[in-house]
């Protein structure tokens, strides 16, 4: 070491030196630039109207690349300029006919100065090369002449006299048909030799003599039909030999026989009839066999043909038509640990084939036409890790026939005719991880099964990872796969013959598992147990992902849980995924076509057995609310079901319209208990009886019928006693008199519960029937309406005259009575108002709030004299119609007050509420109104026209006036009992009131319609 040390510091050093101190010279006649770090690029133009140059690639210390175009001259390179290059490993021609004799010394150790050049290249030469062109390169260890027409440029023998250290050389693909002899002469330290592709037709022995220390050589891809016994003598340390894809029919014995080191030989690619029994005897340290893709079938191989080869380890024999194979053709070779069998004949296999195999870890056997396998035929191969037995024909695997493989961790059977396999076949198959048994006729049926249920053949596979029995007739989810397969992490079923699958089939105790089970013949997947399961398990939840698209599935109540699944409505671990992708329902007919990932769960319903006692109806399940769904629309029946069987649903809901039916059914009959909604629409009934109205109804319709009325206690019990929240009464001929007098109030008061109510019309016309007053319904007759009008006529002339006396002294009279309490039946409004539960109605916009409550109703209540007080915020309903409400307050008022304010003027209830008072005070002839006019209320002539009015003809009290509470007091209700018994008074009117509200209703609501029509008008 210390010898070559300071040799070798000082090239380092120069190398360095000059690699670091080149620069483009300054009087060089070319164009030098540097295009690149360390990267320099020098255009040499030779002959301006030829364009021919030399272009030069310099990288200082790696490479000099010179690149010619169109052939120029090499005495004008840099006309004579000297670039000290120096040291440089890569020198290459590209394109360039070679210097020759004249110019290779001058350009390269003169002008260039190139010295110690390890690689030299020569691409695309158009001239004959000289011994001369190489002698200046001596250091040259690796010459690559490859992809040059060297066979029609011809190559001189003595071509590699200079380069006495030449170790690699690379003649692929130069048409170079012969070697002359003797051309290796210089070359015994030659240890890479490369003549592939070159269609050479022969070789003479001792063309290689002298290539001693060559260990690789390569003679592919060439001609060769014959190769002679001794020709490769003397080649002791050759350790690689590629002869493939020649036209070799056949070998010598001995031909190998110098090769005592031969390691790896290639004999594939040829037309082998058979090979001699001892060719490799003299090949000891032989490790990699390969023959392959022969060309001619070579049916077998001779007896022993690989035996006592104790360093072989990887054997090819892949693709030679091999039919059968000796018992003792791999005998003491021991230390195989690769062997390939691929795409041969094999039907069988000797019983002892692999017995002294015993280190070998792969063996494939692809693509032959194997039946069955001896049992135990494997059993000394212990540390074998992969099997490939695919696109065999196997129909079987027994107890013993993986027996011995305790190490296997791949096998692939893909591609036989396996129908059976034995249930304790892969029993010493532990450390298995990989196993492919795709496309066989397997269904995997066997009577082993524990407490989990039935497991298959691979139950004892404890560390499988990944297992794929595509393509199969396998019809079940095995229990070693859900329960025990804990590694399992791939799981493909797709192309079966699975026809449901249960909860229990997707419970995996392997994490992170997908599981294939596309286009199977899949109908039915019950998931009902789902949610149950999940509760009950322990841990973290596990990873799976589960695929069922393209599968026929049935969408029927049995697919409600996977819907409500995949609708997100089920309380299911998020960690597990099902895929259905774009899986579509392929029936019942109603449903065919649909995308399973768009069902919504509430919409699922499905046909069941008879359920009435008319087989005609449609029995449908609907399992999202447990409600049994009876469809007997449309089918001519003159009489209902006699009874329902429910089927165990929770509710009934019957379809009986565009039938014959005279009535409804009967609702104590066997079912019709559940019922919650019942359609009896389009059908013949003329009347309801009340027991069709039961507890647990809630939509029933009656439309397009021949009602004609209906008897109040239905109607009571419509009103009071039943849970319908929609009925139905349009399109019947509703006789309107007096006996639809009940049914109005009915309509007007459930207005909710109807909502076709403005459809509800009298036969013989298109008035409906809520808009109808009762005295419309049932009007008085004319005799006793003359009658009444008389009296009136005579009871207002007696009136009249009483009037007109007191009419001169009424202000002094009542002054004076009600001053001192006398005759207070003269000024008191006792008698006519007695049923009124107020004594006033204060009607004012709510921002003048504060005023009403501060003021008018802390004296008004609280004053000498106490009234009371109908004010909206605190005497109001919630809930009720406001327009009723406005209506009601006024007609159960003695007065009504209004504080009319601007912000009173700008509210639609204020004006309601005023049209009610005024209309109300009209209509009894009386001065109920009382206006408080409360800030600046502008110009007259603004105000509504009604409003208006009332101001120009009556007297109202403003606000500010000294004498305001005087003359409020006098307006309001001249009361003729003591402040004490007020209260007394208040409890009885408001029970009487309470006897009469259904029929204030009636006219309230009259008014107040009239009102509205008034308003919008």
């Amino acid at each position: 070491m210390s010898r070559l040390a300071l040799p070798l510091a000082v090239l380092l050093l120069a190398i360095f030196t000059a690699s670091g101190s080149f620069s483009c010279p300054k009087r060089l006649p070319c164009h030098c630039y540097s295009n690149d770090v360390n990267t320099y690029a020098i255009t040499c133009l030779t002959n301006a109207f030829t364009n021919s140059a030399f272009k030069i690639t310099y990288q200082p210390g790696d490479l000099v690349q010179i690149q010619c175009e169109n052939s120029p001259n090499w005495s004008r390179l840099l006309q004579g300029t000297i670039i000290d290059i120096g040291f440089v490993r890569e020198f290459v021609f590209t394109d360039c006919e070679p210097p020759g004799p004249a110019y290779s010394s001058r350009i390269i150790n003169e002008q260039l100065r190139v010295q110690n050049v390890k690689y030299l290249k020569y691409e695309n030469l158009i001239a004959p090369l000289s011994a001369q062109d190489l002698d200046v390169f001596p250091d040259v260890k690796h010459l690559e002449l490859t992809n040059n027409p060297l066979g029609e440029l011809g190559v001189p023998r003595d071509l590699l006299r200079g380069l006495p250290v030449l170790n690699i050389l690379e003649l692929r693909n130069t048409n170079l048909q012969k070697i002359p002899r003797g051309f290796f002469d210089n070359s015994r330290f030659l240890r890479t030799l490369e003549l592939s592709n070159n269609n050479i037709k022969s070789l003479t022995p001792g063309v290689f003599d002298g290539l001693e220390k060559l260990q690789l050589l390569n003679i592919q891809e060439n001609d060769l039909r014959e190769l002679k016994p001794d020709l490769f003598r003397g080649l002791k340390s050759l350790e690689s030999l590629d002869i493939h894809q020649n036209s070799l029919k056949t070998l010598p014995v001995d031909i190998f026989a110098d090769l005592e080191n031969l390691e790896s030989i290639n004999l594939g690619v040829n037309n082998f009839t058979s090979l001699p029994d001892d060719l490799f005897l003299y090949n000891p340290k032989l490790k990699v066999v390969k023959l392959l893709y022969n060309k001619c079938n070579l049916t077998t191989l001779p007896s022993r043909f690989f035996s006592n080869l104790t360093n072989l380890k990887d054997v090819t024999l892949m693709r030679n038509g091999i039919r059968y194979l000796p018992e003792d053709l791999f005998w003491y070779s021991t230390n195989i640990v690769k062997l390939n069998l691929n795409r041969n004949y094999l039907q069988t296999l000797p019983f002892n084939l692999f017995k002294d195999i015993t280190e070998l870890e792969t063996l494939t056997l692809f693509f032959n036409d194997l039946q069955y396998l001896d049992a135990g035929i494997f059993f000394n191969n212990k540390k074998l890790r992969k099997l490939d037995l695919s696109k065999n024909r196997l129909r079987f695997i027994d107890e013993l026939t993986f027996a011995g493989l305790e190490s296997l961790q791949e096998l692939f059977l893909e591609y036989n005719e396996l129908s059976y396999i034995d249930a304790k076949a892969f029993a010493p198959l532990g450390q298995l991880r990989f196993a492919r048994f795709a496309n066989n006729k397997l269904t995997l049926d066997n009577s082993l099964a524990d407490d989990f249920g039935q497991f298959s053949p691979f139950y004892s596979c404890s560390s499988l990872e990944e297992l794929n029995l595509a393509h199969n007739n396998i019809t079940k989810m095995y229990s070693d796969w859900t329960i025990t397969g804990t590694n399992l992490r791939i799981l493909d079923l797709s192309y079966n013959s699975f026809e449901s699958l249960q909860a229990e089939d997707l419970q995996f105790m392997s994490n992170n598992i997908e599981v294939d089970l596309r286009y199977n013949n899949i109908h039915h997947v019950n998931l009902a147990n789902l949610e149950f399961i999940s509760a009950n398990e322990s841990g973290n939840p596990r990873q799976a992902s589960i695929f069922l698209s393209s599968n026929p599935i049935h969408c029927d109540c049995k697919i409600y849980d996977l819907v409500r699944y995949l609708d997100q409505q089920m309380d299911f671990p998020s960690s597990t995924k099902i895929y259905v992708e774009d899986m579509a329902c392929d029936g019942p007919k109603h449903m065919a076509g649909l995308l399973v990932s768009r069902l919504k769960s509430h919409s699922i319903k499905c046909l069941t057995e008879t359920c009435t006692s008319d087989s005609t109806c449609d029995c449908w399940m609907r399992p999202s609310d447990s409600t049994l769904l009876l469809d007997c629309a449309g089918r001519n029946l003159t009489n209902p079901p006699s009874w329902i069987d429910t089927h165990g649903a929770e509710r009934v809901e019957l379809d009986l319209s565009r039938n014959k039916l005279g009535k409804g059914p009967n609702m104590t009959a066997k079912g019709y208990n559940k019922v919650v909604r019942l359609n009896l629409s389009e059908n013949k009934i003329i009347a309801v009886d009340e027991s069709l109205i039961t507890p647990k109804l809630k939509i029933l319709n009656l439309h397009d019928n021949k009602l004609t009325s209906m008897n109040s206690e239905v109607l009571r019990k419509l009103a009071n006693d039943s849970m319908i929240s929609q009925l139905t009464l349009r399109g019947n001929p509703w006789i309107c008199d007096c006996s639809s007098r009940d049914l109005l109030f009915y309509v007007r008061s459930s207005f909710k519960q109807l909502p076709d109510l403005l459809n509800i019309t009298c036969r013989n016309s298109n008035v409906s029937l809520s808009s109808l007053l009762p005295v419309e319904l049932c009007p008085t007759s004319n005799r006793l309406i003359i009658m009444i009008y008389l009296i009136i006529c005579l009871f207002a002339l007696f009136l009249g005259c009483a009037s007109a006396l007191y009419y001169q002294f009424q202000e002094r009279i009542k002054v004076w009575l009600y001053a001192k309490n006398l005759c207070l039946c003269l000024v008191t409004d006792d008698e006519m108002d007695r049923n009124k539960t107020y004594d006033a109605f204060i009607s004012y916009s709510h921002k003048d709030e504060e005023f009403v409550m501060n003021e008018l109703v802390s004296k008004l209540e609280n004053g000498p004299k106490p009234y009371k007080l109908c004010i909206h915020v605190r005497d109001w309903l919630i809930g009720e119609w406001i327009p009723m409400q406005i209506a009601r307050s006024v007609e159960e008022s003695r007065r009504t007050i209004v504080v009319l304010s601007p912000n009173f003027i700008e509210s639609i209830w204020g004006r309601m509420e005023f049209q009610t008072a005024h209309k109300q005070a009209l209509s009894d002839k009386r001065a109920r109104l009382i206006v408080v006019v409360y800030g600046e209320i502008g110009p007259t002539d603004k105000l509504d026209p009604e409003l208006r009015a009332y101001l120009q003809m009556n007297t109202y009290v403003k606000w500010g006036d000294p004498w305001f509470w005087q003359k409020l007091n006098y307006a309001m209700p001249h009361l003729a009992r003591l402040p004490e018994q007020v209260d007394q008074e208040n409890n009885c009117s408001s029970t009487i009131n309470r006897a009469i509200v259904d029929e204030k209703q009636i006219n309230e609501k009259e008014t107040v319609i009239e009102t509205l029509k008034e308003m919008s008008s």
